[in-house]
C-alpha cells in the first residue's frame, strides 16, 4: 500500500499542527517544517507527494523554498497556503510555475483535503 505524504511548511505552530492532525485523520502521512530552509531539508528527507507552503516565514520565505524544491524535483507538487493570496510574492511564485495553486487562509479543511485528493488521484491511498 502506498501511503501518501504531505509536507506542511508553516511557521505558525497552531496552523501546522491543525493541518497535520486533520490530514492524518483522513489517512495521509504529514510532516512539518517551520520555515523554508527546513522545508527544503524535509523535502529531501521524506520526498512528500504534495507540499503545503506558507509564504511569509522566517529564515527563508515560501517563494525561495518553492523555487529550491522545484530545482531539486521539477515534478514537485506545491500548494501555497497563505493569508495574503494577492501578495506580489505569491503572484510571482505562481506566475513562475513553482506552485500549482494558491489556497487562501483561513481555509476550510475539507476543501483543502479535496484539493489534495484531486492532486493525488488516481493513486491516492489512505492509511485507514
Amino acid at each position: 500500500m502506498n501511503i501518501k505524504r504531505v509536507l506542511i511548511v508553516d511557521d505558525n505552530t497552531m496552523i501546522h499542527e491543525l493541518f497535520k492532525e486533520y490530514l492524518e485523520s483522513q489517512g495521509l502521512k504529514a510532516d512539518i517544517a517551520s520555515n523554508g530552509q527546513e522545508g527544503i531539508e524535509k523535502y529531501r528527507e521524506c520526498k512528500p507527494d504534495v507540499v503545503l507552503m506558507d509564504m511569509q516565514m522566517p529564515v527563508m520565505n515560501g517563494y525561495e523554498a518553492s523555487k529550491n524544491i522545484k530545482h531539486l524535483d521539477p515534478k514537485a507538487k506545491i500548494f501555497v497556503v497563505t493569508g495574503f493570496p494577492d501578495d506580489p510574492l505569491v503572484v510571482k511564485t505562481l506566475a513562475e510555475g513553482y506552485v500549482q495553486t494558491v489556497i487562501p487562509k483561513p481555509c476550510n479543511l475539507t476543501t483543502l483535503f479535496q484539493k489534495l485528493q484531486s492532486t493525488l488521484s488516481p493513486e491516492y491511498t489512505s492509511i485507514k
